[in-house]
């Protein structure tokens, strides 16, 4: 994606932070939740998810505000959405964590810095929608948890991103792109 927008790439190795973690997709232990999210909420019990990885939204946004303030940004996006905030499946997507962070953001960076999040009260259908008509490049992205070469159709990311796409009358660019290999 850096290289199609010819931006900058940068990497911050936070597994250090994240070792002590129990969620599913950072453990390798136990499998990774396949089906939707409304019956992975079932079983939490007003908890995240298990695939919720602990205040990472926290910590990248954090970590992009120092980036930012070195390098003259004034704003950070990101790209948080109503579903993902849901049922508190992720809290660090949540309308409240945002406006939390960017005050935060706002306040730490003597307001130089200060986080915009476009789509924290869309679903993702509406998500795909923007993005089709800003001709993003969907065949060059994918959502799953299983972290492999291709989506895998059966996680629940996978599951919300091809309904998100199926809502917009489209099929996932990245799902075909995968089936055609």
């Amino acid at each position: 994606i850096a290289a199609y927008y010819q931006v900058e790439h940068r990497e911050l190795d936070m597994s250090v932070i994240f070792a002590d973690s129990d969620c599913t997709l950072l453990t390798g232990r136990g499998d990774i939740p396949q089906g939707d999210y409304a019956s992975q909420q079932q079983g939490a019990q007003g908890r995240p998810v298990s695939t919720c990885v602990p205040f990472r939204n926290g910590l990248f946004l954090a970590a992009a505000a120092s980036v930012g303030l070195s390098n003259g940004c004034e704003e950070i996006y990101y790209g948080a959405h109503a579903d993902d905030s849901a049922g508190n499946a992720y809290p660090d997507t949540s309308m409240a964590f945002n406006q939390a962070m960017s005050a935060a953001v706002c306040e730490g960076s003597g307001g130089a810095v200060r986080i915009v999040a476009p789509f924290i009260d869309s679903h993702k259908a509406q998500v795909v929608r923007t993005g089709l008509a800003l001709r993003a490049p969907y065949e060059l992205t994918w959502s799953c948890y299983e972290g492999g070469e291709k989506p895998c159709g059966r996680c629940a990311t996978c599951i919300d991103r091809e309904r998100a796409f199926e809502l917009n009358g489209v099929e996932d660019p990245a799902r075909r792109k995968h089936k055609e290999k």
